[in-house]
């Protein structure tokens, strides 16, 4: 596939997924799966420091707190999407010196027409490599975006789980704790050779799932872990039944300790 081929497989993929994308607006919408999200230790204290001074500013007569009517971090993610879908679209048009649609009236509107437009402005004859390359740029990181909001990859998904080996030691926390496992897929990075603009999402390419610790101070001992993954213990799909086993042993060892 050329590029601006790949480009416009990214942009009808973000059109099939943009209904999906919009419903998650909604409280009563099925949520996508929950993932933790992997903070640093000055991003928690951050944290820490912005809830002290709101409970600061609180009096018995403030009003408190209740939920919206929409989920506020998805709106945030649709109405950025619309903004870049639409400043591709401007750019394509302008560079090929065609008529450019007129501007959303809302942050909210579909981006669908947007999408369409940029992908017969990549079927043109005069779409130059540079032009196709910097296109393929932009819709790489809208379909990374849009697969993040969804949940629709699993690959860096974070475990709520410790270690039993490392125990989550981490630079971050030397006492332990962290949440250092990751389900990967060793091939995630690897082209789809179906057509598909993100390999992760073909169900025809294989896939080598595992799960990493990647906490940087865990070495199980050899009868635990046969593989390893740029220096990390890893264990593939087959061995994840013995790995649960594994950890309901260590949680209970700790609890009758």
């Amino acid at each position: 596939m050329t590029l601006a081929e790949r480009a416009r497989a990214d942009l009808q993929w973000a059109a099939a997924y943009w209904p999906d994308l919009y419903g998650q607006r909604l409280p009563g919408a099925t949520p996508a799966p929950f993932r933790r999200p992997r903070l640093t230790a000055e991003e928690r204290d951050e944290r820490d420091h912005e809830a002290f001074l709101e409970r600061l500013d609180r009096t018995a007569d403030a009003i408190g707190a209740s939920p919206a009517p929409v989920r506020v971090p998805m709106l945030d993610i649709i109405t950025d999407l619309l903004a870049d879908i639409v400043w591709l679209a401007d750019e394509l048009g302008l560079a090929l010196a065609c008529p450019v649609l007129s501007p959303p009236s809302t942050g909210l509107a579909d981006a669908r027409p947007w999408l369409t437009y940029a992908l017969a402005r990549l079927a043109e004859p005069g779409v130059s490599y540079e032009l196709a390359l910097w296109a393929y740029e932009q819709t790489r990181a809208l379909v990374a975006t849009i697969a993040r909001a969804l949940a629709l990859t699993f690959d860096g998904q974070a475990l709520d789980v410790v270690c039993p080996w490392c125990r989550g030691v981490t630079p971050e926390t030397p006492a332990g704790g962290a949440m250092t496992w990751r389900v990967r897929d060793l091939l995630a990075r690897h082209d789809c050779v179906h057509g598909h603009p993100d390999r992760r999402f073909c169900h025809e390419c294989p896939q080598q799932v595992v799960i990493v610790c990647e906490s940087g101070w865990c070495e199980p001992p050899s009868k635990d872990v046969g593989t390893w993954w740029r220096g990390c213990p890893c264990w593939p799909l087959y061995e994840w039944d013995w790995l649960a086993k594994r950890v309901r042993d260590s949680s209970e060892e700790r609890t009758t300790t």
